[in-house]
């Protein structure tokens, strides 16, 4: 029989991984919800659509030969959050038949259905000092996180201490008369 060997990486943990939301973000203020748009990248030489600037840059490096189009279409949606663990504002994709009619800003809200956190590779340039006194510059491995739900409610607050304000006060008026 042939051992299958278990892979690990950042595949791996993007599959599999999934959030402990309460633990890992606290309360979540809702801020607001952001639309990203779609844009064809075109080579006007060839005629050619890219769907980034990277992949039209290889092919077309001439910047007087490229013309970039907004397509209008929305191929993103995310809503933007404060943690209170994190202390920072998050950007969470939701599907995008996600409703925020029913949000205002500064309600408390919990993501739910599947939560997902993603990490995605990048490179960042870093100034190294050396021994003489100099600064060069090196290109670094660098990694960042993103959040993925599959939807959002408001949490109501207690009703309780809302009910016991306004009926005992007249209750205490008459018993003093």
């Amino acid at each position: 029989m042939v051992e299958v060997k278990k892979k690990y990486g950042i595949n791996t943990f993007n599959k599999a991984y999934s959030v402990d939301v309460e633990a890992t973000y606290g309360q979540l203020t809702y801020l607001e919800t952001i639309a990203s748009e779609r844009f064809n990248y075109i080579d006007t030489e060839t005629g050619a659509i890219y769907d980034n600037q990277d992949e039209l840059d290889k092919v077309q490096p001439d910047k007087n030969l490229q013309k970039v189009e907004n397509t209008h279409e929305i191929s993103n949606l995310y809503v933007q959050a404060y943690s209170e663990v994190q202390k920072d504002t998050m950007d969470i994709a939701v599907p995008l038949d996600f409703d925020d009619t029913k949000f205002k800003m500064n309600d408390i809200v919990r993501l739910t259905g599947k939560v997902v956190a993603r990490v995605h590779p990048q490179t960042k340039r870093i100034e190294i000092s050396t021994p003489n006194g100099r600064t060069r510059q090196e290109i670094v491995a660098d990694y960042y996180f993103t959040v993925s739900a599959e939807g959002l409610e408001k949490i109501v607050a207690d009703s309780k201490p809302m009910q016991s304000d306004p009926q005992p006060k007249p209750k205490e008026e008459n018993q003093k008369k």
